[in-house]
């Protein structure tokens, strides 16, 4: 079974029917910025957190979880409609159980982007390191489930990814470095967009053969 790659925004996930007939997945993948990010920004040296009120303020007990939200983001909402967990942790969290590595984590790092220039502003973790934490991932899955089994969950799993925003934001319209670099916003969305691809292609790879071919459905193309 190919891995589904979805490129955000996952809206109509939270609007799917109870009687509609769900897909399976073996589990959940998280990739991108604040969007998704369930709280591994707690665990790295940054001045832009979410573990603070008011965040968190409709979780239970009000606790913030390093989410930049007041409840849960979309890819939790997700994991729980399709039935795999209630949230998604963060996979920098050092407390995290072999069920929660055989489910799916996050990667995702707040204020991250295509653009490398995009992570060095917010002192994010960079789309290509969260690949780097993915292979990470991928070590502490086989010593759990073993290769074979690993694979058939990399190959079934939900892949969320959901980044671009902090790029234009960052480093089109409020710093004019890739401005002045890019004659026109088009030429800045063929340099994102190539970006784009490599991380798919090498995200591909990382799962090892375990699918031909990723099925790619973005939702929200970066378009020129």
């Amino acid at each position: 079974m190919a891995p589904s790659i979805l490129l955000l925004t996952l809206v109509a996930v939270c609007s799917i029917s109870e009687a509609a007939t769900l897909p399976k997945f073996s589990g959940i993948l998280i990739f991108g910025d604040s969007t998704v990010d369930t709280g591994n920004k707690n665990y790295v040296k940054t001045m832009f957190r979410g573990d603070h009120p008011p965040y968190g303020q409709d979780f239970p007990d009000h606790v913030p979880t390093g989410r930049f939200s007041n409840g849960k983001l979309i890819p939790d909402l997700a994991a729980s409609i399709l039935g795999m967990k209630e949230t998604v942790p963060p996979f920098l969290n050092r407390s995290l159980t072999d069920d929660d590595i055989r489910t799916g984590v996050c990667f995702a790092s707040a204020g991250s982007g295509y653009d490398e220039m995009t992570t060095a502003v917010a002192g994010a973790i960079p789309m290509y390191e969260q690949l780097e934490l993915f292979k990470n991932y991928i070590t502490r899955l086989k010593g759990i489930v073993g290769v074979k089994e690993a694979r058939k969950i990399l190959g079934g799993a939900l892949i969320i990814v959901s980044s671009g925003t902090n790029d234009l934001v960052f480093n089109y319209y409020d710093i004019p470095t890739r401005r002045y670099q890019f004659n026109t916003i088009s030429g800045y969305h063929d340099f994102l967009l190539n970006s784009l691809q490599s991380f798919v292609q090498v995200l591909s790879r990382h799962t090892e053969g375990a699918a031909e071919q990723g099925l790619l459905k973005p939702d929200q193309p970066v378009t020129k």
